[in-house]
């Protein structure tokens, strides 16, 4: 949507303000756009907010080689009243804090989430088919600089480097301005490797290995120390109708601390599962939904990262920490109105709970809430702009609430 075309290709089809391809080829074969628009699709991530679909491309003798470098200007004006939303591009419950006198609203202007990317695919349309696919950004936390959000290469099912984890169904995360989307979905960005299978024309299935990674909360009895089990992600996923599916996904996560009282490491074994997918019940109406639920993923859903909420230290047994247990729940539509506008609305609820014997005391991230809506208008398939209304709520052990609202708008120029 307002990413224009490399947002969401099935919407971008019912948006397209022609029939002509998104993609132009400026060198090479001309009559070959279509195809390299479908290959930049298969070789870009899946999740809406990510744009990877250059609109100029290189063609190689013989369409033995497609090359897109592409650019996107993401400008937005947001204004904020509640309580306090610290960044001006990601809305983040969990991030919600009280805000002092006379900071009850904010005005605040970005350019943070543009961004700079390479699609190149070598041998299209064979068996040693080769991609590889480059994205980095201007956000740099809150500041202007440059950080990869997705660097990879693909052969013969095969994937590996730095994006989101086969854990994560990008594809079934409704579109939303804001740069973060549900707080309850599933997703990470690290470095990870995996192969996927196609077993028929409908149902195909992936498993991959994911980089070590912890995020504790440690006591005095207890420290982290260096990972060294990988987590192992894997799904089956059942397809239809273009761009319609479920998936079912799964997750083990060996995670490694130190038990200062017995002196000895111990590893507690994490787990997730997730049923997700999308469903077009029409060319007009398009369903997102998903459900995760496990023990010891907390850093796998998207509001709980970096809070530490993987494990919490035992109040029973001094030395041991015990895996938090969380659940998050997303639910989102896309409404075409015409060929230019596109609603899209999103609700999402994510809640943690410690294990038994353990506990978080004070203002420690509880449960969150997050509502999401936004029109989106399509110029032409470089320029678009919208508007989008957005609802924070957070819960923390200590039983405080808090609460925020924000209206941004924002507009899209993509070459």
């Amino acid at each position: 949507m307002l990413a224009v075309a490399g947002m969401i290709p099935g919407i971008m089809a019912a948006q397209s303000v022609a029939d002509e391809p998104m993609v132009t080829v400026i060198v090479g074969d001309p009559a070959a756009s279509e195809d390299v628009e479908v290959e930049f699709m298969e070789n870009a991530p899946a999740k809406k907010r990510d744009n990877g679909l250059p609109r100029f491309a290189i063609v190689g003798k013989d369409r033995k080689f497609y090359l897109g470098i592409g650019a996107q200007f993401q400008g937005e004006g947001v204004v904020d009243f509640g309580d306090e939303m610290p960044s001006a591009v990601d809305f983040v419950p969990s991030s919600i804090v009280p805000s002092t006198p006379g900071n009850g609203a904010s005005l605040r202007f970005s350019a943070l989430t543009s961004s700079i990317y390479i699609n190149a695919v070598a041998l299209p349309g064979t068996k040693d088919r080769v991609g590889l696919f480059f994205k980095g950004k201007i956000h740099n936390g809150d500041a202007y600089g440059f950080s990869v959000s997705h660097f990879y290469v693909t052969y013969r099912g095969f994937m590996a480097g730095y994006t989101s984890s086969f854990f994560a169904d990008g594809a079934a995360m409704p579109y939303t301005i804001d740069n973060q989307g549900p707080n309850g979905s599933a997703d990470v960005t690290l470095f990870t490797a995996g192969y996927t299978h196609d077993f028929t024309s409908h149902l195909s299935g992936a498993i991959g290995i994911d980089a070590p990674s912890i995020d504790m909360t440690t006591g005095r009895e207890t420290s982290t120390v260096s990972q060294r089990s990988p987590a192992i992600p894997l799904y089956l996923q059942y397809g239809w109708g273009g761009d319609s599916h479920v998936r079912l996904s799964g997750i083990v996560r060996p995670l490694q601390y130190r038990d200062l009282v017995a002196e000895k490491n111990r590893t507690p074994v994490g787990w997730g599962v997730q049923l997700s997918g999308v469903a077009e019940v029409s060319p007009l109406l398009t369903l997102y939904y998903d459900a995760t639920y496990g023990r010891g993923i907390a850093n796998y859903l998207q509001d709980d990262t970096g809070l530490g909420l993987d494990m919490t230290p035992s109040l029973e047994t001094p030395g041991e920490s015990r895996l938090t247990e969380s659940l998050g729940l997303t639910g989102g539509l896309t409404l075409n109105l015409s060929p230019k506008v596109a609603v899209n609305a999103v609700y999402s609820h994510l809640v943690n709970r410690t294990g038994d014997g353990a506990s978080l005391d004070g203002d420690r991230y509880r449960y969150g809430d997050y509502v999401a809506a936004n029109v989106i208008y399509t110029l032409n398939k470089i320029v678009a702009m919208g508007i989008e209304y957005d609802y924070g709520h957070r819960k923390a052990f200590d039983s405080s609430l808090l609460h925020t609202s924000r209206i941004q708008a924002q507009l899209a120029v993509t070459f």
